[in-house]
């Protein structure tokens, strides 16, 4: 299918990234990075390599994403190291059937990889005895949380947040039950954090924090969820959703950490126990930080479904330990579990969907038409007025495959009619749509879409403009793209 939001701004990145890669090689390439910080750095590394790959089809990146995916299995390998070798095979073969890893090769964009590094990182900290842990492997702890925070920038504060109260509390117990108190451990895993933070916030703090005041504040109105208190407190609670995220996850969490929590406390394992309580404290707190936001998603939730597939990946670890079982029936008690609960599609996206048929029709009907319409502009631009059901971003990623300086410029938060007029005045090509078609919006309440009709009129009155009609749905509501005819 033809890729939309949010996949489709971080393939655009990754275009531009692989032109001065292609151009600078990697030197060029990481300074560019440097000068012209990512909104997800890791993410677009993937999509510049994936795109290599792939000679600029959509498809690679998301196969390259499978990396993520072994380097997150290969992260709970160390979780479970107090286990044995089969049991850990068949942990990780049944976590990987929780549909949020299936997001990680379904979506691009960092959130899946994002709360599945965010929840390992804990996990693999609670996995430490802290204080016994040699510096190295503290570090490297270190190294691990600072790819977290960074994974996805606009979740810095929050993943900071999560890891920071996960890790602390388990150090504290640590200290408590060992009489003995070692600031040295912190010293050490901030070190490792600030290899991947200190450059961060160096290149893109600033802008970071930025786009995260716009979106909680000037477009809050764009992406809020609307809700009652109940809403938005069981939003990430709803079965759909959990099910979503998590599959069979969402059944075993409860009472696996209610018979974690009983046996820990019985045996009073006071190694484990500070690990086991800190990872819980991270769950809680992931949950408090996405319900508190008036922006919601399935994805933003990432960090709460990561965290808690992490927990359990743990518990299930340390019951292995307390429980007498085979490690082959372990091994294939995870097979059996993959092979019932695994599927293919992440869901997310459905290509039988009326909405997602629309949006993949009007995408492919008005690419060559606003291809043929820019041939002969000198410095070309694109507005699009209106979200869907032909989006910026879609048009953009095709077309600047034929034309790398097409500039696109989306209207979709404007909010005056002088912002569209002067919008317009600055372009070659106007794609708008009708009002009420399949694909539009997205259940978002864009304040573009109440100036449809006035662009529409205005358009078609204007001799500067030719308008073609790109795509008709079936109710007779068409996206028009207008092409200026003088200059």
């Amino acid at each position: 299918m033809v890729p939309i939001y949010d996949d489709v701004g971080y393939l655009i990145d990754g275009l531009q990234r692989l032109a001065v890669f292609d151009r600078a090689g990697i030197a060029g390439f990481l300074l560019d990075l440097g000068a012209r910080p990512a909104h997800a750095p890791l993410t677009a590394v993937t999509a510049t390599f994936g795109l290599m790959v792939s000679g600029g089809a959509a498809w690679g990146p998301y196969v390259l994403s499978g990396v993520w995916v072994l380097a997150l299995v290969t992260i709970g390998y160390f979780v479970l190291r107090g286990t044995n070798v089969w049991s850990r095979v068949g942990i990780l073969t049944a976590i990987l059937a929780a549909p949020l890893f299936g997001h990680v090769l379904a979506e691009f964009r960092p959130d899946p990889v994002w709360g599945l590094l965010v929840g390992l990182a804990m996990a693999l900290s609670a996995a430490q005895d802290l204080l016994k842990a040699g510096r190295r492997r503290l570090f490297v702890l270190g190294l691990v949380f600072g790819a977290a925070i960074v994974a996805k920038p606009s979740a810095a504060p929050a993943s900071a947040l999560v890891l920071a109260a996960g890790f602390l509390v388990q150090l504290a117990l640590t200290m408590h039950f060992a009489k003995r108190w070692d600031w040295r451990v912190i010293a050490t895993v901030m070190l490792g954090a600030f290899c991947f933070v200190l450059p961060f916030l160096y290149t893109n703090g600033v802008a970071t924090f930025e786009y995260i005041r716009m979106v909680m504040s000037t477009e809050g109105g764009v992406w809020g969820t609307q809700a009652s208190t109940w809403g938005h407190m069981s939003y990430y609670l709803k079965r759909d959703y959990s099910i979503l995220m998590l599959g069979w996850v969402w059944f075993a969490a409860l009472p696996v950490f209610v018979v974690c929590g009983a046996l820990l406390l019985r045996d009073r394992d006071r190694r484990a126990l500070p690990g086991f309580v800190g990872l819980m404290l991270a769950v809680v707190t992931a949950y408090v930080i996405v319900t508190s936001s008036a922006v919601k998603s399935p994805l933003i939730g990432s960090i709460l479904y990561g965290t808690i597939i992490a927990a359990v990946a743990w518990c299930l670890g340390w019951l292995c330990t307390r429980v007498r079982v085979r490690g082959w029936f372990v091994a294939a008690a995870g097979a059996i579990v993959f092979a019932t609960q695994w599927t293919p599609s992440a869901r997310l996206i459905n290509s039988l969907d009326p909405t997602m048929q629309a949006t993949e029709a009007a995408n492919r009907a008005a690419l060559p038409v606003v291809v043929e319409a820019l041939r002969n502009a000198a410095r070309p631009s694109v507005l699009v007025t209106v979200p869907g059901p032909a989006y910026a971003g879609s048009l953009e990623f095709f077309v600047k495959q034929r034309t790398p300086t097409a500039n696109f410029v989306s209207g979709y938060t404007w909010r005056t009619w002088e912002q569209f007029e002067q919008g317009i005045v600055n372009a070659d090509v106007v794609v708008t749509s009708e009002a009420g078609m399949s694909g539009q919006a997205l259940g978002f309440s864009f304040p573009s879409v109440e100036f449809q009709p006035r662009l529409l009129e205005y358009l078609r009155s204007n001799a500067d403009f030719r308008g073609t009609r790109a795509y008709t749905d079936p109710e007779g509501r068409s996206v028009w793209v207008f092409a200026r005819s003088v200059r």
